[in-house]
């Protein structure tokens, strides 16, 4: 009877002893009662044919360019968003386009293009064209610019000088630079009353440059002057021509202190005024107020370069600009990378100062800490400042004078052209979107349960998806109404950091989820739900009941009650 008593208080402490364990084990698992998921965003179904434009092999007016992105947003309204962020000086809308999966409204990481500065560079305003179209057609068609879209804004905005746009278009004045504020450069009451004009009737207006020939082995520069008609009656021909500023010298950095710029209102280079003058200007700095860019082109033409911000020693960033001349040399043609080896040795086209006074990129790297701005120079036609391009019409013993006539092929090429130019120039855009940084994260929960004021310990590894391009601030861990609950630091290109969260739950899960954002302004931010755990955790607790009750009766029972009978 007593041997029977032992077997059963031996059985009975060891179901006590193994269910302790089951529940201590339990109650370990209920620590981490809950658990955290990227949110699923909206995907966007494709509802929209390839898209073609309707002037193809053509240089648009700004009313031919207003017709086609009015016809983009019409077609593919669920990823083209349009925004007039201002009118120029003659009251015509500037636009910015932005490219985007539009179901997704968290701040996403952004891109930009602005092209047309100046006027007489229209090839600008159609590789921007071609740049939408190439995101509209490969949505949902090729995953890498699928991506992209979902995941980025790209912002486009076709030309800042629709003004000059339709001049240089239009009324073929090739040379026109600058903004068409009137100016009355000669200050005799009249405003813009002699011009440079075709009086040749050849099609083109010539350029002519005077040299001091007293010496025929050595010409000695000293001025040019312009193909035109004394107007005005004063004696002198083109002193009072279209054109009042250099929208690429008016912003607000180093204006009028750097060097590439010049106080007289009939140079190509004048500054304006005042910082910010021309409603040209103004309209771009209050759209890039309210926008963090890490990567942005300006596009331009005259030269195949890419030029990057200096400082007061050369460039800004110069181990990063290296890495990317060294990148963009792979990837574009041989003709831009004779350029680029002129832009490592330091050669500054504007003086003896690096920096460029009142520059689009000065301000967007100084004003708004865009690291990367790069002047995107797209195009020069070699041939038309060949040796023979320039022919004298005067050579005496006391001047050469040398005429051009080449502008127009200086700048633009010929429009059957600008389709195989943009297959060139393709490769910089898809850099563009792959540079600007952005996070892909992976997140786990440490410990926490799922009642209000219980805590809840997070970690989250983020890395940054730019190959070249660190994330500017720190990527930092925030509640939905931006209280931090995790501090992060900045990661650099193509790197991971992990940052820990803690959170003390205001309410219980049960009743509802949490939500929380990881990135910073640059990087845009990845959503993230915090929710009870999918696991059932009196069910848990049967089954480690049930595990003890077999576990008594199953071999590891009866030898331990075989040696406690010995």
């Amino acid at each position: 009877m007593q041997g029977e008593n032992f077997k059963k208080s031996t059985l009975l402490l060891t179901v006590f002893f193994i269910a302790s364990i089951g529940f201590s084990m339990n109650v370990s698992a209920s620590s981490v009662s809950v658990e955290i998921d990227e949110m699923q965003l909206l995907d966007i179904s494709r509802t929209w044919e390839d898209v073609s434009l309707l002037y193809d092999n053509y240089f648009h007016d700004s009313v031919e360019l207003d017709q086609e992105i009015n016809r983009f947003h019409d077609l593919a309204p669920e990823i083209i968003d349009l925004e007039v962020i201002g009118k120029s000086y003659l009251g015509k809308n500037l636009t910015a386009i932005c490219i985007t999966n539009e179901l997704r409204t968290q701040q996403k990481a952004k891109a930009l293009v602005v092209a047309q500065h100046h006027g007489r560079e229209q090839i600008t305003v159609e590789i921007a064209l071609r740049f939408i179209i190439y995101l509209l057609n490969n949505y949902q068609v090729n995953e890498t610019i699928t991506n992209y879209i979902d995941n980025q804004e790209i912002y486009v905005i076709p030309t800042l000088n629709p003004d000059a746009l339709d001049i240089v278009v239009n009324e073929k004045n090739h040379w026109l630079r600058k903004n068409v504020r009137p100016w009355d450069d000669d200050n005799d009451t009249f405003y813009d009353e002699d011009p440079r004009e075709d009086v040749t009737g050849d099609g083109k207006v010539s350029s002519f440059d005077v040299y001091d020939n007293t010496n025929p082995s050595n010409p000695v520069y000293l001025y040019t002057y312009y193909e035109g008609n004394d107007t005005d009656g004063d004696g002198e021909i083109n002193e009072d021509p279209i054109g009042y500023t250099d929208l690429n010298r008016n912003y607000d950095s180093y204006w009028r202190d750097g060097s590439g710029w010049e106080d007289d209102t009939q140079s190509e280079i004048y500054p304006g005024p005042t910082p910010f003058s021309e409603p040209e200007t103004q309209a771009f700095r209050d759209f890039a107020l309210k926008h963090r860019f890490g990567m942005a082109y300006s596009l331009h033409s005259g030269i195949n370069a890419t030029f990057f911000t200096d400082d007061e020693t050369g460039w800004a960033e110069p181990s990063l600009y290296w890495q990317m001349v060294q990148d963009y040399s792979k990837i574009l043609p041989p003709s831009y990378t004779e350029v680029y080896s002129s832009a490592i040795k330091k050669t500054f086209p504007y003086g003896e100062s690096p920096v460029l006074a009142g520059g689009w990129d000065t301000w967007l790297y100084f004003e708004r800490e865009t690291i990367a701005p790069v002047t995107f120079e797209l195009y020069r036609n070699y041939s038309s400042i060949a040796p023979g391009s320039e022919l004298p019409i005067i050579n005496n013993s006391t001047h050469l004078i040398l005429e051009w006539t080449e502008i127009y092929g200086y700048f633009n090429p010929v429009s059957d052209a600008i389709n195989s130019l943009w297959d060139d120039v393709k490769p910089a855009f898809d850099y563009l979107l792959e540079n600007t940084p952005r996070l892909q994260i992976t997140s786990s929960v440490i410990s926490g349960g799922n009642k209000a004021g219980d805590q809840v310990i997070l970690s989250f590894n983020c890395k940054n998806l730019s190959p070249r391009i660190e994330t500017l601030d720190s990527i930092d861990a925030y509640t939905s109404d931006d209280t931090i609950i995790g501090n992060g630091d900045v990661i650099l290109a193509n790197s991971i950091r992990t940052i820990d969260a803690v959170i003390t739950l205001p309410n219980d899960l049960q009743e509802s989820s949490y939500e929380m954002k990881i990135g910073n302004e640059y990087t845009g931010y990845v959503l993230f739900n915090l929710k009870e755990s999918s696991g059932n955790t009196s069910l848990i607790i049967g089954l480690s009941i049930a595990g003890v009750a077999v576990v008594s009766g199953s071999i590891f029972g009866k030898i331990f009650l075989l040696r406690r009978k010995k």
